[in-house]
């Protein structure tokens, strides 16, 4: 048996000796993507991603005569070509360090690492714009190599400044999730536009690095602490949630890509839902497999006959040319040999490896995988005709590289050679479906001993800040401080963490900074002056959902630790006591749902996950430094007193000061103080004031007393005064885009801004400032946003099928929780009510929405829904259309029967013939796929304008009539288009005629779709249904005649 696996080692070397080490440039160790230069490009410069995957092989080789005690002594000579190969491009990467300064700043694609080099020397190959060089999972991949080599024994890692390097390159892919980039086919969009993407696979790539590069020491085992590599868990987590709203999509434009397979088994095993993985490899190989291997994704023309060879980008209505007779790649059989090997599926494995043997060419003795198989031009309309039916030929790229190696590492794995702990000495796949059983210490703290006290007589068990020592406590916001140090190196011109907020896993952690300990409060207690933070309703609400975020995506062995302060205000608050009561509980663990166990901040620090951190700084505060400080309260008359509020609007700067020294009435001095900002004169001294006080401490005396009364209209309209850009409001906006959502700000259709994508806190906030008509608008609006960011996250369900928030109508809608008639502005009633109140108003409102859509509303079996509208015989249907309208949702299901329906006709109009709002169905159907993102995107944007909302739904259901008609009549052809406000006036016309309702000639429809939009759905649709019939009717008899 040993000579056996010997002669097989052997035959192996030989093999990687001629097709793959031979090729390893002497001076770089960088490796040719191929010796082809083709009319499909120049593959001879080295690409960061063909040169880790070509390497596998060579790596699993080393792997393998290590296993076998190193006969003809070759493990360290493999062993050292990977070491060469991995040096030879961080070498390369190095030279740009420059790029990744920028980068991790900017996240403009101009400013990435390249994604190839010279072969030859290393250095650029291609300038920043010719090429699509931001293809974040090439670096990702590279640094899961650097992982798993490490990890198993090998030395890669240098010196400091390569530590700080590799530091920087965890910064420079720990937002890939937000991030689109070039992908994995390095042009984008399919259309191959160049337009980038937030691609699946990218996402994928980077939470496994992450993951993998999280507390490595990259010198070994017995490394200094300063070479430990930090990630950072709310950048997996964030990258995990991403993953989980793409899947098995890879992005807006693809449906479906092959590429995923890297992600959802080996080399990441990034996706740790199990039941989401077996679905996407089914819907790669259901969609995208073949006899030859797999197409990379629907529609793809690359290297097709068809392919016009003098551009690089297609037209959108040459797309469906390429339908069936997209290249088949053996490339991916290798990823499900291997990932069907790691399952112990031994009888898959076999069928892919005999199927890769079977694909494989001869060339110069050696058996080779080529690139990718195409139609041949005679055998395209044969083959569009019967897919699967004809024979496909190898194109020239011999061998793909990539896919050899790739092969190889499945033989050894197959014939024992090598085992999956071999080639993951990380373990990611044994611990890629995990269950959390997250364990979390909880650490109450108290401001002072009068707080402490209060907490006691509540039953909790606390300490303050003196108990602790010599342990300290620091804020989120000093430790953001802290990372801004780590990954520092001037010799490279690299900083360390960019200013950017630590979230709940961050935080939740035990530190060693420069050899003090510390704990560190929970992100949620950050330290701006948010009157959010004083309520204790809502930070009851804020730690569940905490608590909830830390048990879903914590994956360290450890505790976590989460640790809170609770300060004088907020045990000043009134309900308070229900905050204490539910800490209490926490402690005695009588919340189920949660594994807490309380403990004083030295057992939390022993048992909880421990980071060290080594900056050398001096200027390290402990929290007490930052604690909240009040000074006595300004002066203020405990009654109302009269005041003329226009005479404030004119009278001088001074004075306005000088009033608010006169004893005034909280609300005469929020007046005086509100236009005072509006002047910037809130820096002015006031006169007389001893000491010298300004203006500013003013608003801060009078808003901590709003406060102490929660007067909250009070506290909003002074907390417009403090608002300041923060990376909280940052975090909140990408946590909603990053989930392909759209976000629109405004209060009129007129003043709307979107955003599609994460922006910088300062922009938001200049966006949210330009469609505010009043400051209370303003901060109701932030607030809004804040509450929605987190929403998504812990009840990601609220927000199925809903691709456009509008928070103008959100407002709305909760403002109607409080004031159902509409008597008053929508800002003044919320801007009453507590934060508490407001952010469970939103999640009612979210939820109430989810759960009627799934009962009735939208739905396409309306005449399967009279049970469960009988249920609801008081609803008004008029005002349950404008509050659907408002929250528009377009499941899957429903854009799917919409695709399936376009066949039947040439074009459907949405909105006026004059607002562009007619979909084209032909060109939708030769351009895209039904389950890509760009067809519901499409959908939104035809739709989005069309106001006032409940027509909108109106709108909606005479699309599901149409729908509903093609359905039953699936030869049907509507050969003039299908103008849906003209279908529904009809509808509402024929409604109004059967009842015999008389309206004014000149207001007669508008009068009608009043009436109409007041019945249930099952009538609205039983009318619709008849006019779309009529409509096809007409249409048939016109074109017959």
């Amino acid at each position: 048996m040993a000579s056996d696996n010997q002669d097989k080692l052997d035959s192996l070397y030989q093999h990687i000796q001629a097709v793959i080490l031979s090729r390893q440039h002497p001076v770089t160790g960088l490796f040719p993507a191929s010796t082809s230069i083709n009319n499909h490009g120049n593959y001879t410069d080295a690409w960061v991603r063909d040169n880790v995957y070509s390497i596998q092989a060579v790596w699993a080789l080393h792997l393998a005569y290590k296993r076998a005690s190193n006969p003809h002594k070759r493990a360290h000579e493999l062993e050292f070509a990977c070491v060469k190969m991995m040096r030879g491009l961080l070498f390369a990467m190095m030279r740009q360090s420059h790029k990744v300064e920028a980068f991790k700043h900017s996240l403009d694609p101009k400013d990435a690492l390249h994604a190839k080099y010279d072969t030859k020397t290393g250095l650029e190959a291609v300038a920043d714009d010719a090429w699509g060089h931001l293809q974040i999972d090439a670096t990702s991949f590279y640094l899961l190599m650097l992982a798993q080599m490490t990890k198993a024994g090998s030395k890669l890692i240098f010196s400091r400044d390569e530590f700080n390097f590799i530091q920087n390159l965890i910064y420079y892919i720990s937002r890939t999730y937000r991030t689109p980039d070039y992908g994995i086919w390095e042009r984008g969009n399919k259309v191959n536009n160049g337009k980038a993407e937030i691609n699946a696979s990218s996402v994928g790539m980077a939470k496994a690095a992450m993951e993998a590069m999280d507390g490595l020491n990259l010198f070994g085992n017995d490394g200094p602490e300063w070479a430990v590599v930090h990630s950072f868990a709310d950048a997996v987590a964030r990258a995990g949630s991403v993953l989980q709203s793409l899947l098995p999509k890879e992005s807006r434009s693809k449906e479906v890509d092959s590429a995923i397979l890297s992600i959802i088994g080996f080399p990441a095993f990034a996706v740790n839902d199990e039941k989401l993985t077996r679905r996407t490899r089914k819907e790669i190989i259901n969609k995208l497999g073949g006899e030859y291997g797999c197409k990379r994704f629907l529609l793809d023309g690359h290297q097709s006959e068809l392919e016009d060879q003098s551009r690089i980008y297609y037209e959108h209505d040459e797309l469906i040319n390429f339908e069936h007779i997209e290249s088949e790649w053996p490339l991916f059989f290798t990823y499900l040999y291997i990932d069907r090997l790691f399952a112990r599926d031994w009888e898959s494995a076999n069928f892919y490896r005999h199927k890769l043997e079977s694909l494989m060419v001869e060339k110069d003795g050696q058996m080779l995988l080529p690139e990718l198989y195409y139609v041949p031009q005679e055998s395209i309309l044969a083959e569009k005709e019967k897919p699967g039916s004809q024979k496909r030929l190898p194109n020239d790229n011999l061998p793909l590289v990539w896919a050899q190696s790739l092969f190889l590492v499945g033989k050894m794995l197959d014939e024992e050679l090598i085992t999956t702990d071999d080639l993951d000495p990380l373990g990611l796949h044994r611990i890629q479906y995990r269950p959390n059983k997250v364990t979390t210490s909880m650490v109450i703290l108290a401001q002072n001993d009068k707080v402490k006290q209060k907490l006691l007589n509540a039953g909790c068990l606390c300490q303050t800040l003196e108990d602790i020592a010599p342990l300290k406590a620091i804020s989120a916001d000093q430790l953001v401080e802290t990372y801004q140090h780590l990954g520092d190196s001037e010799a490279l011109g690299l900083t360390g963490r960019p200013n950017r907020a630590l979230n709940s896993l961050a935080t939740s952690q035990a530190f060693n900074i420069d050899g003090e300990s510390y704990l560190c409060l929970s992100w949620i207690q950050n330290e701006d002056k948010d009157y959010r933070k004083v309520d204790p309703a809502l930070f009851q609400a804020h730690i569940r959902n905490e608590l909830k975020i830390i048990a879903e995506h914590w994956y360290y062995q450890a505790n976590a630790v989460f640790s809170i302060l609770i300060d004088e205000a907020m045990s000043d608050m009134q309900g308070s006591d229900e905050l204490f009561e539910f800490i209490r509980l926490l402690q005695k663990r009588e919340h189920e749902e949660f594994r807490v166990i309380p403990q004083s901040a030295k057992n939390a620090f022993k048992s909880g996950n421990r980071r060290s951190i080594i900056i050398n700084a001096t200027n390290q505060q402990s929290l007490s430094a930052k604690l909240p400080v009040h000074g006595s309260p300004w002066p203020l008359s405990d009654k109302p007193k009269p005041y003329d509020a226009a005479e404030i609007k004119t009278a001088e700067t001074n004075t306005l000061l000088a009033r608010l020294t006169d004893t005034p009435s909280m609300a005469e001095a929020i007046d005086c103080l509100m236009e005072l900002g509006a002047r910037r004169a809130l820096m002015n001294t006031i006169p007389n004031s001893n000491p010298a006080a300004t203006a500013y401490k003013v608003l801060n005396s009078v808003y901590f007393q709003a406060l102490l009364a929660e007067d909250w209209h009070s506290a909003r309209r002074l907390y417009s005064l403090v608002l300041k850009p923060s990376t909280d409001l940052a975090t909140y906006i990408a946590d909603i885009t990053v989930r392909q959502r759209l976000l629109v700000i405004g209060e009129t259709p007129e003043t709307e801004l979107d955003i599609s994508s994460p922006l910088h806190q300062d922009v938001i906030l200049d966006m949210l400032k330009s469609v505010s008509s009043s400051p209370i608008g303003l901060v109701i609006c932030h607030e809004l946003v804040a509450i929605a960011g987190t929403l998504i996250k812990v009840h990601p369900e609220f927000f199925s099928g809903v691709r456009t928030i509008r928070i103008h109508n959100l407002a709305m809608l909760c403002a109607r929780q409080f004031d159902p008639e509409d008597d008053a502005p929508v800002f003044d009633t919320l801007s009453k009510v507590s934060p508490s109140e407001l952010y469970e108003a939103l999640k009612q409102v979210l939820q109430q929405k989810h759960d009627e859509f799934a009962h009735v509303a939208n739905t396409m079996r309306y005449h399967n829904t009279t049970d469960a509208q009988s249920k609801m015989k008081d609803v008004d249907w008029f005002d349950w259309r404008s509050e659907q309208g408002m929250i528009t949702k377009l499941p899957e299901s429903m854009l799917l029967q919409l695709w399936e329906s376009l066949s039947n006709a040439n074009t459907i109009v949405f909105g006026d013939v004059q607002s562009n709002t007619a979909l084209d169905c032909k060109r939708t159907l030769s351009s895209m796929t039904p389950g890509e993102d760009t067809f519901a995107l499409l959908i939104e944007t035809l739709t989005s304008d069309i106001h006032p909302s409940w027509y909108k739904s109106l709108i909606f259901e005479g699309l599901y009539a149409f729908i509903r008609f093609c359905q039953q009549h699936k030869n049907c052809k509507f050969e003039q288009e299908i103008n849906l406000p003209v279908l529904v006036s009809q509808a509402a016309l024929d409604h109004a005629k059967q009842h015999q309702a008389e309206h004014p000639e000149d207001s007669r429809v508008e009068a009608a779709l009043d009436e109409f939009a007041q019945i249930t759905p099952n009538k609205v649709n039983q009318y619709l249904r008849w006019a779309v019939s009529k409509l096809h009717s007409h249409q048939h008899q016109h074109s017959s005649s």
